[in-house]
């Protein structure tokens, strides 16, 4: 029988919100479902934009074709608020935040000084390829969601060997990042003999969020904590566990020009996942 925790951390099929997933297996003394996103108090949940089968790859991602010594990738920048409307106040919050940060890992740092990262792979261990590394920085006052994405196996070296231009003098910021993305980053780099410059600090969100909140939610994991202390759900999110599988069904039909539409709910995934490390280092900061 799921634990009270995997239920609350499944994701919603497409077309539900995660707000009614987190419960829906579980049933209070009235025999009814709960509603996590309910008792939460979240008001608004974010989606996928709808796209076409047929659609071509620039206009279901809104990116561009890149290149590095390694060979081609695919480079995604974007606005954060083309992710979420509401974060226009992204960049003014995160600096206030700065000033009395949640942990010391972030003392005398301003929003520039910051990576945030997450990656997406094709199994748990480093033998097997990542293919996207979503990252946001602050240039200047300005937030910019950029994400690296390698449309086939191929295009893994050229994601590292861009995002290795990006990390070097940065403070990292992640979530569980200490025990997964950044050693899985690693031990991909050194396969493909991609040079990796070592981040000028690290910040891994789990920690500060397992002291502040391990007795307040039902559980520490990150949509947890963006329905919780973020007060923001997701509508039509796809389970991280489905994830490998879709990379595998994307590039079958990638080689034959096709199956753009396969990847758009995987990004949007991965940019919220980045885009809610901010928020929450805000709202640790205002609480």
């Amino acid at each position: 029988m799921a634990s009270w925790e995997d239920i609350a951390n499944e994701i919603a099929p497409v077309g539900q919100e995660s707000g009614a997933l987190a419960t829906g297996a579980r049933r209070g003394k009235d025999g009814k479902r709960g509603n996590l996103g309910s008792a939460f108090g979240v008001s608004r949940y974010l989606e996928p934009a709808a796209v076409q089968r047929t659609d071509p790859a620039d206009a279901v991602w809104g990116g561009r074709e890149a290149t590095t010594t390694s060979g081609n990738y695919y480079y995604i920048d974007r606005d954060v608020t083309s992710y979420d409307e509401l974060a226009t106040t992204l960049a003014a919050r995160l600096g206030k935040a700065l000033e009395n940060p949640p942990s010391r890992w972030l003392d005398g740092l301003r929003p520039s000084d910051l990576l945030f990262c997450d990656i997406e792979t094709t199994g748990l261990s480093a033998a097997n390829p990542l293919f996207l590394i979503g990252t946001m920085r602050f240039l200047g006052d300005e937030p910019r969601l950029q994400l690296y994405l390698a449309r086939d196996f191929d295009e893994e070296k050229a994601v590292l060997e861009a995002f290795s231009k990006v990390v070097r003098g940065k403070t990292l910021v992640t979530f569980n990042g200490k025990s997964f993305d950044w050693p899985f980053i690693e031990g991909r780099a050194r396969r493909h003999r991609v040079s990796l410059p070592e981040p000028a600090g690290h910040y891994d969100l789990l920690f500060s969020a397992r002291r502040r909140y391990r007795t307040k939610l039902p559980n520490c994991k990150l949509q947890t904590l963006e329905m919780g202390v973020c007060k923001r759900g997701r509508k039509g999110d796809i389970p991280s566990s489905q994830i490998p599988e879709r990379y595998h069904d994307f590039v079958d039909m990638h080689r034959a020009g096709q199956g753009a539409y396969l990847l758009s709910p995987v990004l949007f995934h991965n940019a919220l996942d980045v885009l809610t490390m901010a928020e929450l280092i805000c709202c640790m900061a205002e609480s």
